[in-house]
């Protein structure tokens, strides 16, 4: 009497661990994926010796305009950059901002701010600012061609309505958690760029425009939030 059932309460544990084991490992592999991504792109590209700064001077010509377009995607970043994956939406971007850029440069980096503003139409309506530093491999092996990286800060106008899901059965499938988003998150852009023929200070760029929680330090890590918008565009020099 007053013996418990043998095996009920550690087979429930157990069952238990082994999910919160899981979540943890798969969340722990994909911050490692994502940081060895970084690293690799700053290393493999010769951003270090620090002794290879140089200084130059930047002319006022060098203020751009940016404007761009973009459509919603379910997809992650690391799809979308790396197997050119996405799963859209009826939610778009209208895009203007500015960007210039540092007196400095590393190697072959060149070093930039922009800021923007944003505005939601079709199933998400609100504004968005965004304020990001840039990281830039003008005109690859002397091509019209850029690589740009971008991290900074996002602020929508309301919690976007896309960011959040809760639990339960879609037609793309089972959400087993609910994802709670926030009007504030981290910002990072990912383009690719090409200066026209025919005007050198024009670019025209393909753009992964992307908000992120960065694993539970805007929003909870597990789902985590944000979301992401393939932009098309052009930058301007005026």
């Amino acid at each position: 009497m007053g013996k418990k059932k043998p095996g009920l309460v550690p087979t429930i544990t157990k069952v238990n661990f082994h999910l919160i084991l899981n979540r943890k490992l798969k969340l722990f592999r994909q911050t490692i994926l994502k940081t060895l991504m970084f690293l690799s792109l700053i290393f493999g590209f010769g951003i270090f010796p620090l002794r290879n700064l140089q200084s130059v001077s930047i002319p006022k010509e060098n203020w751009k305009l940016v404007l761009y377009g973009g459509i919603f995607t379910t997809t992650d970043l690391i799809p979308i950059v790396f197997r050119q994956k996405t799963d859209y939406k009826e939610s778009y971007i209208g895009t203007i901002g500015i960007s210039r850029p540092f007196d400095y440069r590393i190697r072959w980096f060149d070093f930039l701010w922009e800021g923007n503003v944003t505005k939601h139409f079709g199933e998400m309506n609100h504004w968005e600012v965004n304020g990001f530093y840039i990281v830039k491999i003008e005109r690859m092996y002397d091509s019209p061609f850029s690589l740009s990286l971008g991290e900074g800060l996002s602020l929508a106008s309301e919690n976007p309505k896309l960011e959040n899901k809760a639990k339960g059965y879609y037609l793309d499938g089972l959400q087993k958690d609910a994802i709670e988003s926030r009007a504030l998150l981290n910002y990072m852009m990912v383009e690719f760029s090409s200066y026209l023929p025919f005007e050198r200070k024009t670019e025209v760029f393909i753009r992964v425009h992307h908000r992120s929680g960065i694993f539970g330090l805007y929003c909870p890590p597990d789902p985590n939030c944000g979301s992401n918008f393939i932009s098309y565009g052009l930058r301007t020099t005026f």
